[in-house]
């Protein structure tokens, strides 16, 4: 998965998480300030993610992960470390 596909999968469980449009999501969406997330609906969305790839990104990495393209970019850093 390159980092597209992943912003692309990001984006896809975010708004059926949310129920909003994928159209109006972007790589720059931040998840606080744009769409409300707090540590629940971030520890879901990463438990989604997983689900998904079977790529575990950690809680303790959410202060990094402020956008979606944020989670693109550590998810493909993730898959290409061993």
């Amino acid at each position: 998965m390159d980092e597209q596909q992943a912003v692309e999968l990001v984006i896809r469980l975010v708004a059926r998480g949310r129920g909003v449009d994928a159209r109006a999501l972007s790589p720059a969406t931040n998840l606080v300030e744009d769409l409300g997330f707090d540590s629940l609906d971030a520890s879901e969305l990463l438990a989604a993610v997983h689900t998904e790839t079977g790529t575990h990104l950690p809680m303790s990495d959410l202060s990094d992960l402020r956008t979606i393209g944020d989670i693109g970019h550590a998810l493909t850093h993730q898959e290409a470390t061993p």
